[in-house]
């Protein structure tokens, strides 16, 4: 429970992760038999191996980690991109990421400055506009932008603390 909840921290897209972990607790409280038992049980292993595969999938995406998976994920959510797409969304990804951790989300506590939020959702749009051309219209790179700043505004605290810096 406690690994499925730092996953859905650092990615607000595998909430369906914690959905189906609530559904399986809650069939394995209504057994009252043996054999309801023996498939919550069933149903709680193979979950843990999905997480597992989840939480290696940063590695298998070849995004280095968890911290631009999420980015990525956010990014490409709704969109049917092709292969050379996918690659574009990826360098856009890693790019936003360490363009923000290099400058502007060392300043402490910058989510209490006006100033510095601005800078920091200013900085998601202009590396956004990035996004493949013909996969996103202007409207959807301000969705997406909106979508990642509302990310790291939840995750990234200031002074290079983060959710993923345990």
């Amino acid at each position: 429970e406690r690994k499925l909840d730092q996953m859905v921290r650092e990615n607000p897209l595998r909430f369906e992760f914690y959905e189906r972990y609530k559904k399986i607790i809650k069939e394995y409280n209504e057994g009252k038999n043996l054999e309801n038992t023996q498939r919550a049980f069933d149903k709680l292993n193979e979950f843990i191996k999905d997480l597992s595969q989840e939480e290696q999938r940063a590695m298998r995406e070849n995004l280095g980690d968890q911290e631009v998976l999420a980015i990525f994920d956010l990014l490409r959510e709704g969109k049917e991109l092709t292969k050379d797409e996918l690659k574009e969304v990826k360098k856009v990804a890693l790019k936003t990421l360490n363009g923000l951790k290099e400058e502007k989300l060392k300043v402490e506590r910058w989510r209490e400055s006006r100033q510095a939020k601005a800078k920091v959702k200013s900085s998601i749009y202009d590396s956004l506009l990035w996004l493949p051309e013909n996969a996103y219209t202007d409207d959807e790179v301000s969705q997406k932008t909106v979508a990642v700043y509302q990310h790291i505004y939840s995750n990234y605290f200031g002074g290079g603390k983060s959710v993923y810096r345990h």
